[in-house]
């Protein structure tokens, strides 16, 4: 019998990242880590918990993926939340995602010699780091791992999907509420509560992803809990209504007075509401 493989990740270089590693984890730990406890066949199991798998640390604040940089290695996010973004030449910085638990790095330089963006940590963190070269014989010792990665992809794809929908949304308010269940929703992948999270990211980060102003995500967030929507304490954010929210989100045009309107006819439950006259309508352009 072949000896187990050991991928060659256990003894990454430096180019790789510039965080330091903590340790090895092994396939097994990491595909468990994704919420994968069937490793494909009855063989695969064993060699998938004799694989070792690099385990590095990313303090808040610090790059794990510098846009630019070489493309080496995938990142799987053990713990912690990372920002993906990517700076124009003038210095703007331009927030695409917010990445978790659960979720993969640098999939979008997968098919590329350089990393098209990058990616700091919002919090301490950890990742699994598998380079991209040991990708092949990881998939052959387990299959499953191989599907792993085709969801990776199909998240990627998701990804950019969420952000053209809140782009394209026209009033701050609808992206926000757009953004806030996409977060629900990554809460609820990684097995936490959907309806109750802390936002790792401030308002300025929030602002650069929505293409809006930081004091127009204030507003924003003040006027979904003014329509009972949302409860909001600093970071710590509570869903009220979820049918709500989302069906305030499936507008691409509302307004402030909209937003109004939603929480009189919760106030008012069944009752019938008088039509407001249109012209005390503001309408987002």
């Amino acid at each position: 019998m072949n000896p187990p493989f050991t991928p060659s990740i256990c003894l990454a270089p430096a180019s790789i990242s510039d965080v330091a590693p903590i340790g090895r984890g092994t396939l097994a730990d990491l595909m468990r880590m994704l919420g994968n406890d069937a490793l494909g066949n009855p063989g695969s199991e064993p060699t998938a918990a004799h694989t070792a798998v690099g385990l590095r640390r990313v303090l808040a604040g610090d790059h794990l993926i510098h846009m630019g940089a070489p493309s080496d290695a995938l990142y799987f996010v053990s713990s912690g939340t990372f920002k993906i973004f990517r700076t124009d030449e003038d210095g703007y910085e331009q927030v695409l995602a917010f990445a978790g638990r659960r979720e993969v790095l640098a999939f979008d330089s997968l098919c590329m010699e350089t990393h098209p963006t990058a990616a700091s940590a919002l919090e301490d963190s950890t990742v699994y780091v598998i380079r991209k070269t040991d990708l092949p014989a990881l998939s052959r010792a387990a299959p499953a791992f191989e599907r792993e990665l085709q969801r990776a992809g199909s998240r990627a794809l998701t990804r950019t999907n969420e952000l053209v929908d809140v782009m394209a949304a026209v009033a701050a308010e609808v992206r926000l509420a757009r953004f806030l269940l996409q977060l629900s929703r990554q809460m609820a992948a990684s097995g936490q509560s959907p309806r109750r999270f802390h936002l790792r990211m401030g308002r300025r980060d929030i602002a650069s992803m929505l293409g809006v102003a930081h004091e127009t995500v204030s507003r924003s967030f003040t006027a979904l809990a003014m329509s009972c929507l949302i409860h909001v304490s600093d970071r710590d954010v509570e869903i009220l209504d979820m049918d709500g929210l989302k069906a305030y989100a499936r507008s691409t045009r509302r307004s402030m007075d909209d937003l109004g309107m939603v929480a009189t006819r919760r106030q008012t439950s069944r009752r019938s509401v008088p039509r407001q006259p249109a012209g005390m309508r503001a309408v987002a352009a």
